[in-house]
């Protein structure tokens, strides 16, 4: 039976859940959701609650919910992420537990304890892997199935969770936005492609950018800005956005790749991007966070780090210093 719990004091998640089943059980056919603002300024937009429902029974599908299932969402339900959780646990008539969204959810003594009696999806954004791990060496196997989302995971995460993972726990990494009504593509932990959901494909563009194909969707397909290498129809490898890439000198460079060779290896938070430049015509450029860092390293020394990760044509050829980065509330990157 579809039953809410709320595990943690708090009103602001809980008054964020009750608006949102008061819109569902609205004669609207749609229920107004934002976007992320991730490539731009967030955005209200109308989702239809029949999309929203395919969405949830596709991943109900894939991870097996069902009427005796337990999920727990540690996410706001003002975002598609929370919102989904709650259509998920009606359509498979169970039961959905929420908390006070923090990285630290699981030291609540009320969470923990219905963690250790067994959840079968979990949603969290990167920034809450910490005590994702705190978790899993605690109660091992207690959750059945992960899915991260909202930006991307960091190599040395990735790696941790890969380590403390049990052989009966599933952590995925997902692929979609609020226009898909979440997720339509997960990506096991340790792999490189991401997989369609039940009910959705993929086909590429003339720009090598992504396009979904979902016939049980009202919006039919969506094309996306994301540049992939389709493997097949329903899997493919992420690349970068088409918006991010740099044409220096002719050459294509995809910014999200640099930062991946990168990653761990600067004593900063940096960013690459592109610069308008007279002789390439854009200039990869290293965007570097201030701090005391700077007191010890030069942006010399940045290049040569660089320099020992990257090929000749990816080394930055300029670097900027910003005092502080823009996140979204996910801890997405918005790049300036």
């Amino acid at each position: 039976m579809f039953n809410t719990v709320y595990l943690t004091d708090e009103s602001g998640y809980r008054r964020d859940v009750e608006e949102f089943l008061q819109q569902w059980q609205s004669e609207d056919d749609f229920i107004i959701a934002h976007t992320s603002g991730s490539t731009g300024k967030p955005k209200e937009i109308c989702l239809r609650k029949q999309d929203m429902r395919v969405s949830a029974r596709a991943t109900n599908r894939r991870f097996d919910i069902c009427q005796s299932s337990r999920l727990l969402c540690p996410l706001s339900a003002s975002y598609i992420a929370g919102k989904m959780m709650i259509v998920r646990a009606i359509e498979a008539d169970c039961e959905v537990a929420f908390c006070r969204p923090s990285n630290s959810f699981l030291q609540s003594p009320a969470v923990a304890s219905y963690v250790a009696e067994g959840i079968d999806l979990l949603p969290i954004v990167p920034s809450q892997s910490p005590t994702l791990l705190e978790s899993l060496s605690s109660t091992p196997g207690a959750v059945r199935n992960v899915i991260i989302g909202g930006a991307a995971i960091p190599t040395e995460t990735e790696t941790a969770l890969l380590e403390a993972k049990p052989e009966r726990t599933g952590i995925f990494a997902t692929y979609g936005m609020t226009e898909t009504c979440s997720h339509v593509a997960l990506r096991p932990l340790g792999t490189e492609p991401f997989t369609a959901m039940p009910v959705v494909s993929f086909i590429l563009d003339e720009r090598g950018c992504l396009r979904i194909v979902a016939p049980e969707y009202s919006f039919r397909e969506l094309q996306t800005n994301d540049i992939a290498s389709l493997v097949n129809p329903g899997s493919f490898i992420w690349r970068g956005r088409f918006d991010n890439v740099i044409n220096s000198g002719g050459i294509k460079i995809f910014p999200e790749e640099l930062e991946k060779k990168l990653e761990g290896k600067l004593p900063c938070r940096f960013y690459i991007k592109g610069e308008n430049d007279p002789k390439w015509g854009e200039a990869v450029t290293l965007v570097v966070e201030k701090g005391q860092w700077e007191e010890s390293t030069t942006d010399d020394e940045l290049i040569e780090i660089c320099r020992q990760h990257l090929s000749h044509y990816e080394i930055p050829k300029r670097i900027r210093h910003l005092e502080k980065f823009a996140t979204t509330t996910s801890g997405k990157l918005k790049r300036s």
